[in-house]
């Protein structure tokens, strides 16, 4: 929102009210510094036990003054700019029920708070499973990557969460619930809200309930590994594939760097395909054949193996030590190219892991080498019609740098702003943290 942000409010009788509706239990004011995010410590923590008193809990802050950064697994609190208040965190993880499952209909409802790990557990009982694959997966919440809206290596696919949300249920920041959609996969009435939550990062609504498309689990999944001496020759054979009848579930090159941490050594284009065994060894068979003949090494990697080498791929950025990481979005077209050009460029010690067919690139570096690396990447992708997101750095680096780049041009602004004065007219949830500091 624009215009100098409110005065923070005074907790304790925030606390206090909150205690009273909630209980002693699900309120506390000591040890908040475990619910920072950059750096921003907030004064109380809650847990509500359901829906009702999260919008209860939103309804009482707004009336304070106090704002409020809704929490799931946090795993994607690094995102964004650092709030300009955050004086209460809202933790979801009690909204964990599975509300309704339909095998037959291959939909799920289920409680915002509820772990992925946990989900998947249930749905691979009934050979199905939700293609959502956010950093750090095991810990994630269903409600969190969907505010956060990072996608996954399957995203070629499956598609993102914009795709997968078919319904949602929300509480705002003045204590009223909105809700969208349902369990009809083609749903074409009214406004689509729910996609309008994606990647929001909470600054809109508190999620409590969300609907999914499901995908029946596949009978086969492989991924072949071509390993090459440099990022030119992993393009051109992403391109081969491209330009061929063959439908992976990813394409994937990673520069050595990256491949360095699933314990290879060199650039590699890696390719998944899923379905049936006879499709599963064609992809095999082709892309190995076609690999070949270019002087490309080969391997191929099924079972754990495969769900390891993935698991890499999926959390670049948010590997233990990482210092920086950005990630760089482009037409599809331009992706292989603008992996070329960076890979000549590129600080010594930069991983790179490119998404070629959803035009995504995530740079993982030292800290110490975040503005070179910025001022690198920010000319070439503007270039090419892209964005840039600094996805994960410290709050100094944050506050010398614009998290997106380029900003939204004036017209989408003014529309930005009036969708979150709309939503949230006092400025309750995550002040501060989204585009253009909203």
């Amino acid at each position: 929102m624009s215009g100098p942000p409110a005065p923070r409010a005074d907790p304790t009788p925030v606390a206090a009210r909150l205690e009273s509706l909630l209980g002693a239990g699900a309120v506390t004011t000591a040890g908040c510094e475990a619910w920072a995010t950059d750096g921003v410590v907030p004064r109380a923590v809650v847990l509500p036990a359901d829906a009702d008193q999260v919008a209860a809990v939103l309804r009482v802050c707004d009336q304070a003054g106090a704002a409020v950064v809704p929490w799931g697994g946090g795993t994607a609190m690094t995102l964004g700019y650092p709030p300009a208040r955050a004086d209460v965190v809202l933790r979801t993880e009690r909204l964990d029920a599975i509300i309704d499952h339909d095998p037959s209909n291959l939909t799920v409802t289920v409680g915002a708070g509820i772990a992925l790990r946990r989900l998947q557990e249930v749905l691979g009982a009934h050979g199905q499973w939700l293609p959502l694959e956010p950093p750090l997966a095991e810990r994630a919440t269903a409600g969190g990557a969907v505010a956060s809206g990072l996608g996954g290596p399957r995203r070629l696919a499956y598609g993102s969460a914009r795709d997968l949300v078919i319904g949602a249920r929300a509480a705002l920041a003045q204590g009223t619930v909105v809700a969208c959609g349902g369990k009809t996969v083609k749903n074409v009435a009214g406004y689509d809200l729910g996609k309008l939550v994606v990647g929001s990062l909470g600054t809109l609504g508190v999620l409590t309930e969300l609907t999914f498309r499901l995908i029946p689990r596949p009978e086969s999944s492989r991924t072949l590994a071509a390993w090459a001496s440099d990022m030119a020759a992993v393009a051109a054979l992403a391109r081969r594939v491209f330009d061929s009848a063959l439908t992976p579930v990813a394409v994937v090159g990673v520069n050595a760097h990256a491949a360095a941490r699933a314990g290879r050594g060199a650039a590699g284009l890696l390719v998944r395909s899923e379905g049936v065994e006879p499709a599963v060894r064609r992809h095999e068979r082709d892309i190995g054949a076609w690999a070949a003949a270019v002087g490309m090494e080969t391997e191929a990697f099924e079972g754990e193996a495969e769900t390891a080498l993935w698991k890499v791929v999926r959390d670049v950025g948010w590997w233990e030590d990482t210092g920086v990481a950005l990630r760089a979005s482009v037409p599809p077209g331009a992706a292989a190219d603008l992996a070329v050009a960076l890979a000549r460029a590129l600080p010594e010690g930069t991983a790179m892991v490119v998404h070629p067919g959803v035009g995504t690139l995530w740079l993982e570096a030292p800290a110490a080498d975040a503005a070179v690396l910025i001022a690198l990447l920010r000319p070439l992708v503007e270039r090419a019609a892209g964005h840039l997101l600094l996805a994960r750095a410290p709050a100094a680096l944050k506050a010398a740098h614009e998290v997106w780049t380029p900003g939204p041009q004036a017209r989408a602004l003014a529309l930005m702003r009036e969708v979150k004065r709309a939503f949230d007219p006092r400025g309750t949830l995550s002040p501060g943290r989204f585009v253009s500091r909203l």
